[in-house]
């Protein structure tokens, strides 16, 4: 027995397109971190990393100060938002063409992904 989020899974053989979903699911999370490490580096690149033409400390808290910080923490928001939104779809489909454990998977995984 497998406990997946607050299910109970028993005797779970996946069939290959469930397989292959699984192992695109991976992908998905892969991309899906990737793109928040790149976004989270982002204003760090450019308040520190970009030339500018003085570099003083009291210019470099001018520019964290007046960063746009909401869009940044909506962007973050919403890259997270994204990625669970493509696993969402793919265990909702393999859970409408599946039986059994198996479709008890796909709907734990659906669910956990909203």
């Amino acid at each position: 027995m497998a406990k997946l989020g607050i299910c109970d899974i028993n005797n779970l053989k996946l069939s290959e397109k469930s397989r292959r979903s699984v192992a695109d699911i991976k992908d998905i999370m892969e991309s899906g971190d990737l793109l928040s490490g790149v976004l989270a580096a982002t204003p760090f690149y450019y308040i520190f990393g970009t030339p500018s033409v003085t570099t003083s400390p009291f210019e470099t808290l001018i520019n964290i100060r007046e960063h746009d910080w909401e869009t940044f923490g909506k962007a973050m928001f919403a890259s997270s938002k994204y990625t669970r939104g493509v696993i969402f779809q793919i265990a909702y489909e393999q859970e409408i063409y599946t039986y059994g454990e198996e479709r008890k998977f796909w709907n734990c995984v659906s669910e956990l992904s909203k």
